[in-house]
């Protein structure tokens, strides 16, 4: 699914997790290889970069932090592009991200639950 179709109906944790799904088990994992060009997580860190930046109301809930640091990546900043152009700071910045999504989802569920438990 394109980033166009899933803004015209709006966004949610799925989107991101879909995106995070290939990298699960590289992304548990901290060792970083010298021998790699551009990175595992390279790819994975423009996609989830640029669904950060799109207008969204789930967008709004995720911790300004991540948001801010994409619009300012994709904006080119210089100090924020030469962070990010380290594999192990994109792997730790994709790593937050998965953990915060991971538990917006659990309380999701969780809330669900207690819903259709309340008398």
């Amino acid at each position: 699914m394109g980033e166009q179709e899933s803004n015209s109906r709006g966004l949610d944790v799925g989107d991101y997790l879909q995106r995070f799904a290939p990298y699960a088990e590289q992304l548990a994992d901290f060792r970083v290889s010298e021998r790699e060009y551009g990175g595992r997580f390279a790819l994975l860190f423009r996609l989830v970069v640029r669904l950060l930046v799109l207008p969204d109301a789930f967008n709004d809930r995720i911790p300004g932090l991540y948001r801010s640091v994409a619009r300012r990546y994709l904006d080119r900043e210089h100090d924020v592009v030469l962070h990010f152009s380290y594999e192990e700071n994109r792997h730790f910045f994709l790593s937050e991200l998965l953990d915060w999504l991971k538990i917006h989802q659990r309380g999701q569920a969780l809330r669900r639950i207690n819903r259709s438990i309340a008398p």
